[in-house]
């Protein structure tokens, strides 16, 4: 048999391979390239990003010439290259497999190459560098999502996740394990709606084993257990008194009580088998389709203490979600969400929080017995602190600890602090830096007060009023000069006869920073001014 009866023999069944194959002659010279192979470029050289096959291939069958019977060398040699694919999605790994077949005119190379996990690539195909940016996205992922080619090519691809968690453990997961298999997440459309989808994906490496590129592929189809959800839950929130519904891992919702409808206005028709995006404006539904995102992806039951009604802000709510496990408990399968109307409490806490104020500046934050943000008042900080979010997110989103946005110098007076307002029920005072959002420090007074009359519950609420532009009129130089300027005095010399002290104790007390309270109040008492003048210079002076 020749080499001419082999590529008759093998063609055939090369062709039938949904992945690439081919034969070559001794020389290196491609005899036969299957169908898919010749769609990924017609010649293999042509195909390959960096490697060139037809080379590796060229070496193999020169070193299956000089082989000797018996000598060990095993028949069949494995490597890898990186492909590129013919949809526009970029690169892929192959693992080739080639075989050395005897000829009557010399020898032939039989190879074929398998996928590593991400398929051929005809599905919704993607490739995005380490950078974040996405080097190629295939047109059937372009069409489902909205996009054209170059408004994705070329883009960050956080731009396009539904959350930026949602990317971040994508690429924790393949930098851990180098490939997902049938994962799920959530992609945002051009329109801005939800787009839950299967995807595939490996971390593409090179020869020393860096990431030059994740690749892989998404997929649309059913997610499971949706109809079980609905036949196991619609009794169970039917026969609850709050608003109650249940979605899948697709954020569809698959039931819903009378409650639940009544308070967004909707029939059944119009929210099942739909999700939030469906029914309420999109700057509505962003926050309780983000919400669901994070109980699917975290697996944790997520509690928001107080929550404005979304198309009706007087109303409020505390909102729990909880997490629907499968049977292994293993994967969460979808959500079960519960609303209790708190309008009541709300409205008095309100009251309460308005009440502390002691000025337009002042910022109200509530936190639970542990330090954790539950709300705050819709006043903000300047430079801010949180930002000014949207009505129906404030007092959910994006609240860090109280813990992660002090100094950490301050941390251990802090402790104390809310330790003594929340354990012993005394008010606090004190000073402290808190990170605001332009990466510096903003020094606040702070005033933290213990209630558990609206809820109760223990939650205390911190009075917070930025007094960052003191800081420098309570240096002890501008102290000692409002002091002269009290006294009358015109020098060092003058203030210290004033103060009865030595020139010396002026002198140290301005280098040391530190001024004894007894000069502040003999000052005081003696000239009639405000001892809140002398130490931070911003009190208007008595008539």
């Amino acid at each position: 048999m020749n080499r001419s009866d082999l590529v008759a023999f093998y063609a055939p069944r090369l062709e039938s391979m949904p992945e690439p194959a081919l034969v070559m002659d001794q020389s290196g010279d491609v005899l036969y390239a299957n169908r898919t192979l010749r769609e990924m470029g017609n010649t293999p050289a042509g195909a390959l990003a960096p490697g060139d096959l037809a080379e590796e291939l060229r070496a193999l069958v020169r070193d299956w010439g000089l082989q000797t019977p018996g000598d060990g060398r095993p028949p069949v040699r494995e490597f890898r290259l990186r492909v590129v694919l013919p949809d526009g999605a970029g690169t892929r790994h192959v693992n080739w497999k080639c075989a050395a077949v005897p000829a009557a005119d010399g020898i032939a190379a039989l190879a074929w190459g398998t996928f590593k996990s991400t398929g051929p690539g005809r599905e919704m195909g993607f490739t995005v560098l380490p950078s974040g940016i996405i080097q190629a996205a295939s047109p059937a992922l372009c069409a489902v999502c909205g996009y054209s080619r170059d408004e994705l090519v070329g883009r960050p691809a956080r731009q396009f996740y539904y959350t930026a968690a949602s990317r971040r453990r994508i690429v924790n997961q393949l930098n851990e394990r180098s490939e997902v298999e049938n994962g799920a997440v959530t992609l945002r459309r051009k329109d801005g709606s939800p787009l839950t989808l299967w995807y595939s994906a490996e971390a593409i490496r090179d020869a020393e084993g860096s990431i030059r590129a994740y690749s892989g592929y998404f997929q649309e189809r059913p997610f499971p257990f949706s109809s079980k959800l609905a036949s196991e839950f619609t009794r169970i929130v039917d026969a609850l008194p709050d608003l109650a519904w249940v979605c899948g891992r697709d954020l569809r919702i698959v039931a819903a009580n009378q409650a639940y409808l009544q308070a967004y206005g909707r029939d059944r028709h119009d929210v099942i088998d739909r999700t939030e995006y469906d029914f309420l404006e999109p700057r509505q539904a962003r926050f309780p389709i983000e919400a669901a995102i994070k109980v699917f992806e975290e697996k944790q039951e997520l509690l928001h203490p107080a929550v404005p009604h979304l198309t009706d802000p007087k109303v409020w709510y505390r909102v729990i979600r909880r997490p629907i496990f499968d049977d292994d408990r293993q994967e969460v399968i979808g959500l079960l969400g519960i609303a209790q109307d708190i309008s009541a409490k709300v409205l008095q806490e309100n009251a309460f929080m308005e009440q502390l104020r002691g000025g337009e500046g002042d910022v109200v934050v509530v936190t639970d017995d542990q330090g954790r943000i539950l709300r705050r008042s819709s006043q903000t900080l300047n430079p801010s602190i949180f930002g000014r979010p949207e009505t129906f997110d404030a007092y959910t989103l994006d609240m860090r600890p109280v813990l992660d946005l002090l100094h950490a110098e301050d941390l251990p007076k802090v402790r104390q602090a809310m330790h003594t307002a929340l354990r012993e029920h005394r008010e606090q005072h004190l000073e402290c830096r808190i990170r605001n959002q332009a990466g510096e420090y903003s020094t606040v007074l702070a005033r933290l007060v213990y209630n558990d009359a609206c809820y109760g519950e223990p939650r205390m609420y911190a009075v917070v009023r930025d007094i960052s532009g003191q800081v420098g009129l309570r240096t002890a130089p501008m102290v000692i000069e409002r002091l002269r300027q009290a006294s009358g005095a015109r020098t060092d010399r003058e203030l210290a006869s004033f103060l009865n002290v030595s020139a010396a104790a002026i002198s140290n007390a301005r280098k040391s920073g530190r001024i004894p309270p007894d000069w502040l109040i003999d000052t005081g008492l003696r000239t009639g001014r405000s001892i809140d003048w002398l130490v931070c210079g911003t009190q208007a002076r008595p008539n």
